[in-house]
């Protein structure tokens, strides 16, 4: 029996686990109901359509639940036939489906930055959080951009098991990053890899699978917390020595996402806790942060001026906006040559996505 404790007394839980592949997971939990997004067995996040979706820390009892049973163990198929690959570039902006890892002699040239992305928990290649990140990638970049959609695994609403897959998804990850770099020459510090929530560990387990140097960059996005900060996962979790470069953006810190810093550069929006600008739905403000790491970044690749950031000695001094006058860009410009904790301000009007979640 474990305690599952949520960084800044925003939960507290009781975790069981019966390891193995095929995991059975009972997770029950005390939760602060004040926050009004978690209940004793679920937790409320907002899918690419911006629709509540309950997702569980146990299998639900009540028949009215949504019907998970066939969905809790990962060994129908094979893993890899749950990891769906698609290949981006301005000459194919529509993508083109990778069937097979070889297929990628025919489509990348290496000669052109790679762009990599992967989504968190309940999203898919084919959402938003994916989407918009590859057009803005396109949008500034001549750039290869490769999806990796795992939304076969991600998208079971109990949460324990995608968190626990994430090792065996970032492996294999790694067994293209090895073929691209290895089979087709590519340099492996051209390669840039965005994760978002569980994505942004994935990321870093893939960059930690390649043979042929290190990545030259991984944007983690809100990195997931719950399971990781316990050591839950067999990988760990994303750190900086994961790539020559690691830069995090923190927007649901000590919630949902990380509070403490995990790569080289780490920047905290707005203090990097909720609400973030937009979110005002009180019941899903909390989710609605926690995506907007994302979005953030992918309105960096589109604007014309970047975001600025001042650097701070501690996490500490980030909510206490206690800051020295050392500033960077950050999103897609944050600079690779430094190091430390960062904090930003972003306003609801500089975001692209701002509208999204514009509710009262």
């Amino acid at each position: 029996m474990l305690k599952f404790y949520l960084h800044r007394g925003v939960m507290f839980s009781k975790f069981f686990l019966i390891l193995g592949f095929s995991s059975i997971v009972t997770f029950s939990a005390e939760l602060d109901h004040s926050s009004l997004l978690f209940d004793t067995d679920s937790v409320l996040f907002l899918d690419e359509n911006n629709e509540p979706v309950k997702a569980y820390f146990s299998p639900p009892n009540n028949s009215g639940a949504p019907d998970i049973e066939s969905r809790l163990f990962l060994t129908e198929r094979k893993l890899e036939e749950k990891m769906r690959f698609k290949y981006y570039s301005r000459d194919a902006p529509d993508g083109i489906t990778i069937q097979d890892k070889r297929d990628l002699e025919f489509l990348i040239n290496i000669s052109k930055p790679i762009k990599c992305i992967t989504h968190g928990w309940l999203s898919g290649g084919d959402k938003d959080t994916s989407l918009r990140i590859k057009d803005g990638f396109l949008h500034r970049y001549d750039a290869n951009v490769l999806v990796m959609d795992w939304s076969d695994i991600s998208s079971n609403v109990l949460y324990p098991l995608p968190m626990r897959a994430t090792t065996d998804v970032g492996k294999h990850y790694g067994t293209y990053l090895n073929y691209i770099i290895g089979e087709l020459g590519a340099d492996p510090k051209n390669i840039h890899l965005v994760g978002h929530s569980l994505g942004a560990h994935v990321s870093g387990f893939a960059g930690r699978e390649v043979k042929y140097g290190k990545i030259g960059r991984i944007t983690a996005l809100d990195p997931a917390l719950p399971g990781f900060n316990l050591g839950l996962v067999e990988y760990g979790k994303l750190n900086k020595s994961d790539a020559l470069f690691v830069d995090v953006i923190h927007t649901c810190a000590g919630v949902l996402g990380y509070w403490d810093p995990l790569g080289h550069v780490d920047i905290y929006p707005n203090g990097g806790v909720p609400p973030q600008p937009g979110c005002n739905v009180i019941q899903f403000y909390k989710a609605c942060s926690h995506g907007m790491s994302w979005k953030i970044f992918a309105s960096s690749l589109m604007r014309t001026k970047p975001y600025i950031a001042s650097e701070c000695s501690t996490v500490h001094d980030v909510a206490k906006k206690n800051c020295k006058e050392r500033r960077i860009a950050y999103g897609d410009s944050t600079p690779k040559n430094v190091s430390g904790i960062f904090y930003g301000e972003v306003h609801k009007h500089e975001l692209i996505f701002h509208d999204i979640y514009d509710k009262d």
